[in-house]
């Protein structure tokens, strides 16, 4: 029997089970090969600094150490090296499969780094390698590269070493022979988003857990209904997907599935797994016409599973909202990212107004769906004005009940990537390691942010959020005296994070007991200081 070793390098902590390797672990199986995983998910240090920097700037709740261990068994990332050879040897793999993204292709490198020696085929897929193959594949240790998807070159593959044939003729695949020499097979055409259902079994039962809204979820799954995303926001590597896919004639990359598909999917995860949440990866969940969005509504009516999504503020029709709901939605989260309207629009290339956002605030609101937000700081050519617009954006929203506050990072395969560079904010040869609250890349001269105003603004930004405009002068104060910011920062906690989640019009009358048509909400009574 043929074994397949499944290599998932991922950031500590980062929860629910990866989808491509749950599509994998199907067609292997399904092929009649053996199947194993490896992953880093849980070895993490101090449960991971970026955990850690979430909880001191505000944006998630807060977890000790303790517990953090106790749910996830975190393990000591000094093994990772040792855990992964003895994983190799014992297992003793026909085809070692990676997929690797950009924050871990470090981690990834060194993993196959120490079984060099061994001489075991492998293919290395991902975003990473798809948006920077000539980096990838001139790896020492990476002699195969695949880019694009990789469901029907996987399946190619594992037929090769059936038939005892190289991997020349396969599709999608670049291969380094001995002398470096570089084969670039044409690109594989893209699959039918139907024909696979992951396979999450190769999961251990520990990974299904995922902490959301104050609870945590002891059987939480991933599902995909739309496959690539209409927008073309520059601080995401998406548009370039479809772009290749279109550039290099292998398909629409965009495909979505029917309702009747979705359901059919979900009863066969009912069987297996019986969730408690289903985790909705689409890039934006309602960027599909509105008879799909009510068809998916009335269908998961019947099952009410608690789902999770995320998509944009200006999709979010009072209609829809009310489907959701009836449906059974538990959160959903929008990526806000900047609250300046110039801008997101001539930088960011989000067309929508910030009148358009508060006005969909407020039917978010109104819905009172449990909602968070998401923001970036320290994009390219952002100054400390603009961030404060972002803070007074948000604090508008009113509504929401988590932030996840990030610092930009320049991925490869985003405009905005480009767009540093050519402006010299950053070197053409960086690759992001270690996740989005690690290290800030570029370096802007004045007027644009410089790294340690950013840094204030990161840590501060969660009060300029919540308390808004009113506060402005005293938070503003408190980014150089830490006995203030302690102080604010302890009323924050107080006030923003409860025991269950609360979101929508209960969060904001909890704050605001009165507010104005235009969801100009105005903090009420902060406490003495």
């Amino acid at each position: 029997m043929i074994k397949i070793l499944l290599t998932y390098p991922n950031l500590p902590l980062m929860m629910s089970p990866a989808m491509s390797m749950g599509l994998f672990n199907a067609i292997a199986k399904r092929m009649g090969c053996e199947v194993k995983l490896f992953e880093t998910t849980q070895y993490s240090e101090q449960y991971n600094n970026r955990h850690i920097r979430m909880t001191e700037i505000g944006a998630s709740r807060q977890n000790k150490k303790e517990e953090l261990e106790d749910m996830f068994w975190i393990k000591d990332p000094k093994d990772i090296i040792p855990d992964f050879i003895e994983c190799v040897e014992d297992f003793n793999p026909d085809l070692i499969l990676m997929s690797v993204q950009e924050d871990v292709w470090k981690m990834a490198s060194q993993l196959l780094d120490s079984i060099s020696n061994k001489n075991i085929p492998h293919i290395v897929g991902g975003v990473f390698p798809t948006n920077a193959p000539d980096i990838v594949i001139n790896h020492p240790s990476v002699n195969v590269l695949a880019r694009h998807e990789g469901e029907i070159t996987v399946t190619d593959a594992i037929t090769a070493i059936k038939e005892k044939t190289n991997f020349d003729h396969i599709k999608g695949l670049w291969i380094k022979s001995p002398n470096g020499d570089i084969k670039k097979n044409a690109p594989q055409q893209l699959c039918d988003i139907n024909k696979t259902l992951p396979d999450y079994g190769c999961f251990k039962g520990i990974r299904w857990r995922r902490p959301m809204g104050g609870k945590v979820f002891e059987r939480a799954v991933s599902m995909e209904t739309y496959r690539g995303c209409p927008y073309n926001c520059t601080y995401c590597n998406s548009p370039r997907t479809r772009t290749l896919a279109k550039d290099f004639n292998i398909g629409n990359f965009m495909r979505r599935k029917s309702a009747e598909q979705v359901e059919k999917e979900l009863l066969i995860y009912k069987d297996l797994y019986d969730p408690d949440l289903i985790m909705f990866q689409d890039d934006s969940f309602l960027a599909r016409p509105e008879k799909e969005v009510f068809e998916f509504c009335e269908m998961w009516s019947k099952y009410k599973i608690p789902f999770w999504f995320n998509t944009r503020i200006e999709n979010c029709k009072p209609a829809y909202l009310s489907a959701l709901k009836e449906a059974g939605v538990y959160r959903m989260t929008f990526g806000v990212e900047s609250g300046n309207e110039e801008y997101r629009r001539k930088v960011l290339k989000r067309q929508a107004s910030n009148d358009r956002y508060y006005e969909y605030f407020n039917y978010i609101n109104e819905s009172n769906i449990p909602y968070s937000l998401n923001v970036i700081l320290g994009m390219p050519f952002e100054t400390r004005q603009m961030v404060i617009d972002t803070a007074d954006m948000v604090h508008r929203a009113r509504g929401y009940d988590g932030l996840t506050i990030g610092m930009f990072q320049p991925y490869w395969g985003t405009e905005l990537r480009t767009m540093a560079v050519k402006a010299g904010f950053l070197d053409n040869a960086y690759i992001n390691s270690g996740g989005y609250m690690d290290k800030w890349a570029i370096d802007m001269p004045e007027p644009y942010l410089q790294e340690d105003e950013l840094d204030k603004l990161l840590r501060t930004f969660a009060l300029y959020a919540h308390f808004g405009p009113e506060m402005h002068s005293v938070i503003q104060e408190s980014e150089t005296d830490d006995k203030l910011y302690k102080k604010l920062f302890a009323q924050y906690q107080e006030e923003f994070f409860g025991d269950v989640q609360e979101g929508g019009m209960d969060r904001v009358n909890r704050f605001c007991p009165t507010h104005d048509a235009t969801s100009t909400y105005k903090f009420i009574e902060v406490k003495s200081l």
